[in-house]
């Protein structure tokens, strides 16, 4: 591997605390291993006692400059909890498989005596007592979104943990490094000092807010595509405290067009690709608010004709240690991907330049390589947890009973403007015949990827629907079949230390495109 391979490996650092027992610090050794194996650069330092230890250990994880801070318990977080938040990079608390959660995180300052709590990203445990104990510090006076905590298995009686439970957490850890670019120091400072100004002086506007997965475990090979349902719930709360008129997608856009008078400030919430966790999460939250929503549906999916999109084929694939080697051997043998697999780095270092180069081939080719990748690890990749799961038709004629607007996201989530005049009519008229025939409705349209232009919209009118969004902001006049949305997840309004913030969340939203 070159050395410029090397430099790009994420660093992970696992500080072990001498208080673990024996059989921890085995088995946080054979993490540390496991992580090494799969692709990451680690550094394991142990947490001693006395002033000097703690001054070394300190020095130490400066000279290493972590992407992720893996500790092992109050003690250590204590150390690496300012350090992370300077660098804007998130810290696990990790008691799996025995570790003792006790006063958690509590710190008292040695001089004036003063106590405040040190909060991880997010906590592994192990063990039904460790989670009793987090539960009762997460509803303590700074409560702590339980969708942060990870269960893994704990090894039976002196057994040592196996590979493949290794890889699992491993896995996790990858999927967690994606928070550390959006809570920088000084993208932290400019977001504060945004959300200051913007929240007083900026008048309410029409919002359109784009979500994908509302998660009970904040997990997901993409983080811009998922939110904690703690976050989700208080993003929308800020929303309705701030005096937004929450509304469906399509009566928005009735408003913006000027088919029906607006009422003043309005939010809507929409959900892209018809994940189950829409009605099975977000759904009650929102009935609870009295907040309406729209759901873009797949319906090759509903239908049970797909099986997974191609999206979550590719990035899953790539994402699993059990399946990336041989998912690289199979997009090797297409040219057009040859060139994005040449750096000799691990699969889930590729996932970014190799979707960027799926979506632009023609459709075509795009259905061959994932055909041939669903052959060699499809049903590996529908057997991983951590796959979502879609509405099917039962599910979809449920969300009708929150009053959900149900529109669609074409058949098969095809990039359209990569597609053929006849294949373009086929996937708008289809997926809306079908969603029409079921629930009896079907008015806009969610365009997959965001991605249209002139031709694209010009069927999409021709198709009978009656709007179309997009996911990025649009500029100038509403146009009926190019109206903009804001894609939301956990990291929009992210703090420095991995905490919702209200007023960054609302600054990032109200400011000026």
């Amino acid at each position: 591997m070159s050395a410029d391979a090397i430099d790009k490996k994420p660093r992970l650092a696992i500080v072990i605390e001498g208080s673990r027992s024996q059989a921890d610090h085995r088995a946080l050794s054979m993490l540390a291993e496991a992580a090494s194996a799969i692709g990451l650069s680690v550094q394991v330092l142990h947490h001693g006692l006395g002033r000097l230890a703690r001054f070394r250990l300190r020095q130490q994880l400066r000279g290493f400059s972590a992407d992720l801070y893996l500790v092992s318990g109050a003690a250590s977080l204590t150390e690496v909890r300012g350090l992370a938040t300077i660098a804007g990079k998130p810290v696990v608390a990790c008691y799996w498989p025995h570790g003792v959660v006790h006063n958690l995180h509590l710190h008292r300052h040695p001089e004036d005596g003063s106590t405040k709590r040190q909060l991880p990203s997010h906590a592994i445990i192990g063990t039904e007592t460790q989670r009793h104990a987090v539960q009762a510090f997460a509803s303590g006076a700074q409560p702590w979104p339980m969708e942060r905590l990870h269960t893994f298995p704990v090894p039976q009686g002196e057994a040592a943990p196996s590979p493949e439970l290794l890889r699992d957490i491993v896995e996790l850890l990858i999927e967690l490094l994606g928070e550390r670019s959006h809570r920088s120091l000084g993208h932290g400072l400019l977001k504060a000092s945004a959300a200051r100004v913007l929240t007083v002086v900026t008048r309410p506007r029409t919002l359109s807010l784009a979500y994908h997965q509302v998660v009970r475990e904040l997990r997901g090979v993409d983080p811009n595509l998922v939110v904690g349902a703690t976050t989700f719930e208080r993003q929308v709360k800020a929303l309705l405290a701030r005096g937004y008129r929450p509304v469906l997608q399509a009566d928005q856009a009735k408003e913006l067009l000027g088919a029906e008078p607006s009422r003043g400030p309005s939010f809507a919430i929409s959900f892209d690709d018809g994940y189950l966790d829409t009605l099975t999460v977000a759904a009650p939250i929102l009935k609870s608010l009295g907040v309406p929503f729209t759901v873009y549906c797949i319906t090759d999916l509903i239908t049970g004709k797909l099986k997974l999109p191609w999206y979550e084929l590719v990035q899953h694939a790539l994402a699993s240690a059990s399946t990336a080697g041989r998912s690289l051997a199979v997009l090797g043998q297409f040219e057009s991907l040859r060139r994005v697999l040449t750096h000799g780095l691990p699969g889930f270092r590729l996932v970014p330049s190799v979707m960027q180069t799926l979506k632009a081939l023609a459709d075509g080719e795009r259905e061959k390589v994932c055909a041939a990748l669903w052959d060699e690890v499809g049903n590996a990749v529908l057997a991983r947890p951590q796959v979502p799961r879609y509405l099917d038709r039962e599910s979809v004629q449920q969300l009708l009973t929150f009053g959900a607007e149900v529109s669609s996201h074409t058949c098969r989530h095809p990039i359209l403007t990569r597609l053929s005049d006849a294949d373009l009519l086929h996937e708008l008229r289809e997926s809306k015949r079908l969603l029409s025939e079921l629930v009896g409705q079907c008015p806009g349209l969610s365009y997959p990827n965001g991605d249209s232009d002139g031709r694209v919209e010009a069927a999409v009118q021709a198709a009978g629907y009656e709007y179309a969004v997009r996911i990025d902001p649009v500029g100038g006049s509403p146009q009926r079949f190019r109206l903009g949305r804001q894609m939301v997840s956990e990291l929009l309004g992210m703090g420095l230390d991995g905490s919702f913030s209200e007023k960054i969340f609302l600054a990032k939203l109200l400011r000026k495109k």
